[in-house]
């Protein structure tokens, strides 16, 4: 399997020490936080060189946070969009395998669906043909069933695909699906799957260590290990001990999916 680690693992690290870091524990890349980048205002060619020169695959991610491509607010719809583009522009940089990113999602609750919606199509195929004169290949993530997300499950993301008219990758985060349901009923019944997201998840949290939640992760395994496709561990921690991430490696190793070759 093709392991990568998201870069958001190691957020007190500078990008090219994450490109170390994945190096050292023998993943196959990393998923760079586009975020990550420009708080460590990082140069992309410096990675993109320093990765090919040590093996390390990259992908990103594109900026997520307080942005919404669906908004009512125009202002903050409009700057949303430039903000991928920025991320398109910096994925092309860096020559990455392809950028993932967060679809927009309700202003308040659910309301105005038809706006919503078409705003929702219009600003990706914008973004599409963006990154196809960048030559960049786009992953749309399949969020999580949480107040005013839009696509949540498999059967909004065919539909919406169908809509926007063009083939469109999905990112499928196995922390994304609810707990009774099935990731790999999720996976057989989405199209075009190009990137997996992984890690634990619980009742009360999404995105926890791999082994810490109720997520059924050795079945699941067993099917991602027939899929040529980056696996990423996510998760979020910002302190240098890289905590989160070695949870993730040994619950990897005591489960022989991967061979630990240094100590963590």
């Amino acid at each position: 399997m093709k392991f990568f680690i998201s870069s958001s693992l190691c957020w007190d690290y500078h990008p090219k020490e994450v490109i170390t870091l994945a190096k050292k524990f023998c993943f196959s890349g990393v998923e760079m936080w586009a975020e990550h980048i420009y708080h460590h205002d990082a140069n992309a060619k410096v990675l993109r060189d320093y990765a090919k020169e040590e093996g390390i695959a990259l992908t990103l991610h594109a900026s997520s946070w307080d942005l919404n491509i669906c908004s009512i607010n125009k202002g903050i719809q409009e700057q949303s969009v430039k903000e991928l583009k920025k991320s398109i522009d910096l994925a092309s940089q860096l020559q990455v395998l392809h950028m993932t990113f967060h679809p927009g999602r309700f202003t308040v609750k659910d309301y105005l669906w038809e706006y919503h919606q078409d705003r929702l199509i219009e600003n990706t195929q914008e973004l599409l043909a963006h990154a196809a004169d960048k030559q960049v290949t786009l992953s749309q993530e399949l969020m999580e069933p949480i107040a005013k997300e839009i696509l949540t499950q498999p059967k909004h993301m065919n539909v919406f695909q169908d809509k926007v008219g063009t083939e469109l990758p999905v990112t499928l985060d196995i922390a994304h699906v609810p707990l009774h349901e099935s990731s790999i009923q999720y996976l057989e019944q989405l199209r075009f799957v190009n990137s997996i997201h992984l890690s634990d998840s619980s009742k009360e949290q999404y995105h926890v260590p791999l082994g810490e939640g109720e997520v059924e992760l050795q079945h699941i395994l067993e099917v991602l290990s027939t899929m040529d496709v980056p696996i990423v561990l996510e998760g979020m921690d910002t302190s240098r001990e890289l905590t989160f991430l070695k949870k993730h490696i040994q619950f990897l190793y005591n489960h022989k999916w991967i061979e630990r070759k240094v100590s963590i």
